[in-house]
């Protein structure tokens, strides 16, 4: 079936200059506030407000010094919006991905409603998430390429900038993901892919280090090597959380997980040399107990690796 014509994305107002985490009302940008010498932050889903009451205090406390909203489209979003913007704390946003339905590069794939009604519904979830970014002053949106049926990767690739003629915007980052997951490919899994599908129109990116190692151990790669290549790309984000040893499965295990396999060494060794780069912990369960002790990890971890 023939595709209707997308129209260009007009250009987009941007309230604050990308790669600013800041929102409208906080005077102090986070470099200017934070006792630790790195940028810390944790994410947040919508509705949550038990999470967003710890990491509020995390915030006054100068523990972290962002957080990331991830846009989930449903009742509870423009609440959990509000809520975020009235803390008042820098925010990045995360950009509905596969799981809620936003598959960029392969819109049907794995989706059983017609074609309409994913198109449909994708229009309203990115409409929700600059209408998030503009809210909060957020400078980064970040971006998952999207996941595509097997031996479909060169229509993925090509159909990925299909979605940016309709959705483009200065702030998106894209971020890099596994090689595979749950039996199905993704899209976007190291720095050349990741250079190649942003071509000329996205100039910023987030390294998510468990998703690279995932990548390196299924495709039996040297994870410090591939790390190295993202210094020619500019990141202005970290993703952090952990892996199994050896794994190649994607589960945002915590940082001191007993069988945690992430190469601590590599990554705090690059957190240090790019210091003035946020990082965010993601976790399956962003829950209030799981980033209250987190954090501590963290600053733990950075003293004990950051220095090699």
């Amino acid at each position: 079936m023939q595709k209707a014509p997308r129209a260009q994305a007009p250009a987009r107002e941007i309230p604050q200059p990308a790669g600013t985490l800041m929102v409208p009302g906080n005077p102090h940008p986070m470099g200017d506030r934070q006792l630790a010498d790195y940028n810390l932050g944790c994410t947040v889903r919508p509705g949550d407000a038990a999470t967003l009451a710890l990491l509020v205090d995390l915030y006054e406390e100068r523990a972290i010094d962002h957080i990331q909203f991830q846009v989930i489209p449903g009742e509870n979003l423009r609440r959990g919006l509000e809520a975020v913007a009235e803390a008042g704390i820098p925010a990045v946003i995360h950009a509905p991905y596969h799981s809620h339905g936003v598959n960029p590069c392969a819109p049907a794939a794995y989706d059983s409603r017609p074609l309409p009604d994913i198109e449909a519904h994708v229009e309203e979830a990115m409409t929700l998430t600059f209408e998030a970014a503009d809210t909060l002053g957020a400078g980064i949106i970040v971006l998952h390429a999207g996941r595509y049926l097997p031996g479909e990767h060169a229509a993925a690739m090509e159909e990925f900038p299909c979605f940016l003629d309709r959705y483009f915007d200065p702030r998106l980052t894209l971020e890099n993901l596994p090689a595979v997951y749950a039996g199905y490919p993704l899209l976007g899994n190291d720095a050349h892919e990741l250079e190649l599908l942003a071509g000329e129109r996205i100039d910023q990116f987030c390294l998510d280090f468990p998703h690279l190692a995932c990548t390196t151990n299924y495709r039996g790669q040297v994870f410090v090597e591939e790390l190295e290549r993202f210094e020619s790309l500019n990141v202005t984000l970290h993703h952090l959380s952990n892996i199994r040893r050896g794994s190649i499965t994607d589960e945002h295990l915590e940082l001191d997980h007993p069988d945690g396999g992430l190469d601590f060494a590599a990554v705090f060794g690059r957190l240090r040399q790019n210091r003035s780069i946020p990082t965010t912990l993601e976790y399956k369960e962003n829950a209030r107990e799981v980033y209250a002790r987190q954090v501590r990890v963290f600053s733990r971890l950075w003293e004990e690796y950051g220095g090699r």
